[in-house]
C-alpha cells in the first residue's frame, strides 16, 4: 500500500493551519441530503466514512471538521486530494 498524501487547495486560513498540524484533519461534504463523506487524514493514516450519519457523528463533525466541496481518494497514487474555496 502506498504512502497518502494529502493536497490541499484552499482560500481558508483557519482550514489552512489546521491540516498542516501533525494531530491530524477532518474533512467532510454532503453527498445529499441524508449521506455524508467524512476523511481524516494525519501523516500516512486515513479513515473514510461514507453513509447515513447518526446525530452524535453529525456533533461530532460540525465540532471538530471542516465541511469542503470536494474530497478526492486516489487509493493508485495515495493521495486526498481536499478542495475547499470558501474563506
Amino acid at each position: 500500500m502506498n504512502r497518502f498524501q494529502l493536497f490541499l487547495d484552499t482560500q481558508n486560513q483557519e482550514l489552512f493551519r489546521k491540516a498542516t498540524s501533525e494531530l491530524g484533519t477532518m474533512f467532510y461534504r454532503w453527498i445529499d441530503k441524508d449521506k455524508i463523506e467524512i476523511c481524516y487524514f494525519s501523516g500516512s493514516r486515513i479513515a473514510r466514512f461514507t453513509g447515513t450519519p447518526d446525530d452524535k457523528l453529525k456533533q461530532f463533525c460540525h465540532s471538530c471538521a471542516y465541511e469542503v466541496e470536494n474530497i478526492e481518494l486516489d487509493e493508485i497514487a495515495g493521495t486526498l486530494k481536499i478542495i475547499q474555496k470558501e474563506a
